[in-house]
């Protein structure tokens, strides 16, 4: 059967006849009324509208036209050669769960939903990275143990932001957003991103810049070059002040060596958001490391997610209804 095109003559359409919409998987922050918005837009747009919220296995894709998922579906080859359609629109920022070189062979858009949680995450990097450079995890440490630790503080060697190099991997959406505003905290701000770094950011190589910087903070995507990019011998290179915030794809970073080495005080502190397997095993256990933080995978969460989600997918599908270009495509080249 032949794709279903984008952009159609839809006056006087029955609803089988309109291109339709499949709305694959609910996340916990998506209520019913946040999907209804979705399917709001797109019957303004003449599109048919189906909702699988709870379905683990996949829906009937036959004259589909767009297929709309969230991180929990995974879109490989097997589901892709069911979908006649030419849109996959995942509605988080990542996009690993998509098997994009299927899609690419298919001519099917990919596209993502990074700007609603574009703020959040940015300021739960920037919050952790001036947290840990502070040193505030070893101040509240030493509080809780009834310590007035005023005389131990310049030990700790804290960093000002001021006075800080702070090196931003992954310049996308996301990270750009971080250089941008850690350069308004007077932030030395080194770069490293394949497509390419803004002008008001240092352009450096990963391993020559690690020995200098003060702190790493991870924004870039997931991929076969990415995968296990900041290792164990990455880590050890940094200098034992320096300290690390992961908040884009847990398999960037090798957590094990990430908190042993703040345990045995090799690196400053560490902010761990996102983990290479979830729920994380060694969860209790790395919490236990001074100098460590670990969040669930909750640094773009919100009270006002579901609906920024609901918005942005509703622009996507408007674009692509419209034969437009898509707001967030993916790309080989796509950064966080």
């Amino acid at each position: 059967m032949a794709r279903v095109v984008d952009a159609v003559e839809r006056d006087g359409m029955s609803a089988l006849e309109r291109p339709s919409v499949v709305r694959w998987g609910q996340s916990a922050y998506e209520t019913d009324e946040h999907l209804a918005l979705e399917e709001r837009t797109a019957k303004e747009l003449g599109l048919s509208w189906k909702a699988y919220p709870t379905s683990s296995e996949p829906p009937d894709l036959t004259d589909v036209g767009a297929l709309v998922v969230t991180s929990k579906v995974e879109v490989d080859a097997s589901v892709l050669a069911r979908f006649e359609g030419s849109l996959v629109l995942t509605t988080t920022s990542g996009f690993d769960h998509i098997d994009r070189a299927a899609a690419v062979a298919q001519g099917i858009q990919v596209g993502r939903c990074p700007m609603a949680r574009r703020d959040p995450v940015v300021e739960h990097s920037i919050g952790t990275l001036i947290g840990l450079l502070r040193r505030l995890p070893a101040q509240q440490d030493a509080a809780r143990a009834g310590r007035w630790a005023r005389g131990e503080v310049l030990g700790w060697t804290p960093v000002s932001l001021s006075d800080a190099k702070v090196l931003v991997v992954g310049l996308g959406v996301i990270g750009s957003r971080v250089a941008e505003l850690l350069g308004h905290f007077g932030v030395e701000v080194w770069g490293t991103d394949p497509v390419g770094v803004p002008a008001d950011v240092r352009a450096v190589d990963l391993d020559r810049a690690l020995p200098q910087v003060d702190a790493v903070t991870l924004h870039c995507s997931l991929n076969d070059t990415s995968r296990g990019l900041l290792s164990a011998n990455r880590i050890g290179r940094l200098q034992p002040h320096a300290v690390i915030v992961n908040t884009a794809r847990g398999a960037l970073l090798d957590v094990d060596a990430a908190v042993a080495a703040v345990r045995d005080q090799e690196l400053g502190g560490l902010a761990v958001d996102v983990f290479p397997e979830e729920p994380w095993p060694g969860l209790e256990n790395a919490a236990r490391v001074p100098g460590v933080w670990l969040t669930p995978h909750a640094s773009g969460v919100d009270r006002s997610l579901g609906a920024r989600v609901a918005t942005e997918v509703g622009a996507s599908l408007t674009a692509w209804a419209k034969g437009d270009p898509l707001p967030h495509p993916v790309s080989v080249s796509t950064s966080g």
